[in-house]
């Protein structure tokens, strides 16, 4: 049996962000330094899966997304079985630590991630629920 569970849309969306720039901030197979800078990451994100908690991931064609980055903002729009959410806000990069504070609500969360080619791998916790995300760099 699966257990559901209710987490705010914007909270999912901002966790959903947080989750792909911090997955960013971990290096790419051709970097040697324990982190990349800001304007390194600047690029257009697609999702690959988002996984809350214990469920099933979700993935295309049931959850798609957009990351936008910039070199200190970015936006996310994530169309997901519950409706479309979007998010947008700041972003700083510190080693692999990621912090994204939203614009949208009242959230700052930080997360650990890997990086392997463009594929990003993003795991959080946010209000008490482990987020996973995957993305891959589209530009």
């Amino acid at each position: 049996m699966t257990q559901r569970f209710k987490i705010p849309r914007l909270w999912l969306a901002a966790a959903a962000v947080m989750a792909v720039v911090a997955g960013t901030a971990c290096g790419s197979s051709g970097s040697t330094s324990p982190g990349l800078t800001a304007a390194e990451l600047v690029g257009t994100y697609d999702l690959v899966s988002l996984t809350l908690g214990n469920s099933e991931p979700l993935t295309p064609p049931a959850a798609t997304g957009t990351l936008v980055l910039h070199t200190s903002t970015y936006s996310v729009t994530l169309n997901l079985p519950s409706g479309a959410e979007a998010d947008s806000g700041t972003w700083t990069v510190n080693g692999t630590t990621w912090t994204q504070t939203s614009s949208v609500q009242a959230i700052q969360e930080q997360g650990t991630v890997g990086l392997s080619h463009d594929t990003l791998t993003v795991n959080l916790s946010a209000a008490g629920t482990s987020i996973s995300n995957v993305w891959v760099k589209v530009q």
